[in-house]
């Protein structure tokens, strides 16, 4: 992986198969509703994007692309060891529990319990659920803070 930095902290990696994936850390500093500027300025959004794939196919179960994220983010938190990151399940084609459960066996299988995830679901207008997880680093000193900032935050989105 190559850091490019930039406004969302992007992160670029490419697979055996030549498929490039961007992964983000977009500053999010209006997502929690909390006056504590420093877990304001350390709070993003975190996104795994596919940016190119010469394939037709749908990427395999390249078993080296759930280390290289773990790698960006062990990086990233080196960098930023107060950040706060939101990753919200992309859903436009109704596979976020998909990769809600991904994502879940990359944390269980790399965390060597540096971090801490919190699991909740956004519920819409609509009644529609969408996965959204909370990590931070065990050593924040703002822990507790956090977690009631998030468990407010979707609470207050659904019904």
């Amino acid at each position: 992986y190559f850091f490019e930095g930039g406004q969302n902290n992007s992160y670029f990696f490419e697979t055996k198969e030549d498929i490039i994936y961007e992964i983000v850390f977009k500053p999010t500093p209006y997502l929690f509703d909390l006056e504590n500027t420093e877990i304001l300025e350390n709070t993003f959004e975190f996104s795994i994007l596919l940016k190119y794939n010469p394939n037709s196919k749908l990427p395999s179960n390249d078993r080296k692309v759930g280390a290289t994220v773990v790698a960006v983010f062990m990086d990233f938190y080196s960098k930023r060891n107060k950040a706060i990151s939101v990753y919200i399940c992309e859903s436009s084609d109704g596979k976020e529990f998909a990769r809600k459960r991904k994502f879940d066996h990359w944390f269980e299988e790399y965390n060597d319990d540096t971090f801490v995830k919190i699991d909740k679901n956004l519920i819409d207008k609509n009644n529609n659920k969408f996965p959204v997880l909370l990590i931070i680093s065990k050593s924040n000193p703002y822990e507790e803070q956090i977690f009631k900032a998030f468990v407010h935050l979707s609470s207050n989105n659904q019904k």
